[in-house]
This record gives structure tokens, sequence and C-alpha cells, in this order.
């Protein structure tokens, strides 16, 4: 799969594989802060169940629940990752993901692709693409991935935008297909993130 191969994806080691991850992702809901003494040691639980299927989980990492995931092993999540609700990441291939980036809700990472011949998709064939998310990047809500894509360090991906092809370093891309509509100066005190976005009606971006 992660050789970006043509592949049938209802060969059953794999279907089995990914109903395993159905499983860990359920689990991962059925956690009670009331189950625990203290905040602290839920979050310490859910880590650990994270790192029980993931194929990385970083420092400080948290995701909100309901996630999604193909098969989890093939995602590696740097430190202080949080999700809001609702993250998919569909890691048929690679996906990884730096230091310290933040997802709103509805965010989806799509690596699988299929042929464009009919033919092949009757036969289930598909194949995949790897995905980097750089360090400090903000994918925001209901923004979508896909397959061979690298987001840069430090950019912000707007809401509903959908990226599919490569988006450089420290800018604000947005739209479908997405595209540059700022440029960031790191650690910049003056730039207004909500004034850029909703000024290409992305107003909503948490």
């Amino acid at each position: 799969m992660i050789s970006g191969m043509l592949y049938n994806c209802l060969q059953k080691e794999l279907e089995t594989t990914r109903m395993s991850c159905r499983d860990y992702m359920l689990d991962y809901g059925s956690f009670r802060t009331r189950d625990y003494k203290t905040t602290q040691e839920f979050l310490d639980a859910k880590y650990k169940h994270l790192e029980s299927f993931i194929g990385h989980v970083g420092k400080n990492a948290f995701m909100e629940y309901p996630i999604y995931f193909d098969y989890g092993f093939n995602t590696y999540l740097g430190d202080n990752f949080y999700s809001n609700y609702n993250l998919t990441i569909l890691d048929v291939s690679i996906v990884r993901i730096g230091n310290n980036v933040k997802c709103g809700p509805n965010v989806s990472i799509l690596t699988p692709t299929h042929p464009v011949d009919p033919t092949l998709r009757y036969d289930q064939l598909e194949n995949a693409l790897p995905v980097t998310v750089g360090n400090g990047v903000w994918l925001c809500g209901s923004c979508t991935i896909l397959g061979g894509v690298t987001v840069g360090d430090g950019s912000i991906v707007a809401a509903g935008a959908v990226v599919n092809k490569d988006v450089p370093p420290n800018t604000v891309v947005a739209g479908v297909p997405a595209r540059v509509v700022k440029q960031l100066e790191p650690r910049d005190p003056n730039f207004d993130t909500m004034a850029v976005l909703k000024q290409y009606g992305m107003g909503y971006i948490d």
C-alpha cells in the first residue's frame, strides 16, 4: 500500500486489520472522566490507548472523539498535537504530522485514490500517496488534505479548503482547490488570522 502501487483494498488481511482498527477507535470513545480520580489520569489513559494502535504519538497529543483511521499504524503524530471532533485520517499510505499541529473539527487527511480507468475500479484496485504536515500547522475546520501533499511549517489551511498540491511554509491557503492567499511572517505579532480568512470568505476557522 505505502509503495504507491495498485493493490486490492478488499484483501482479507487488510479487511481484518481495518476492522481491528475500528475496535480501537470505538474503545477510545469509551473512556469516562468519572472512572478516574484526576483529569490527568483520564488523559494519560486516553494517550496510552492511542499509543496502542497509532504508529507514533508525540508528547501531550490529544484527540477529541470521534476519530477515524483506516489502519492507525501508518500515522505518526508529533508533540502537542490536538484535533477537534471528527478527525479522519485514511492512512493507507504514511501520514506524518509535525509538532504543535492543531486541527479543527471535521478535518480529513486522505491518502488513498482510485484509478481513472473504471475497469480497474471494478476489481477493487486503488493506490495511495503519503501526506506530510509540517510543524506548527493549523488545519482549520472541514478542510481536506489529499494524498501526495506536503503542508509546509507554520502554514494555515482555511476552513473548507481542499489541498491538492504542496503548501509552502508560512502561508495561508484557502478555497477549492486551495491557493495561497497570504504570506506569513513567522512570529508576526500584528498578524490577524481572522481578518485574513474572513477576507476570503473563510470566517469559521476553528
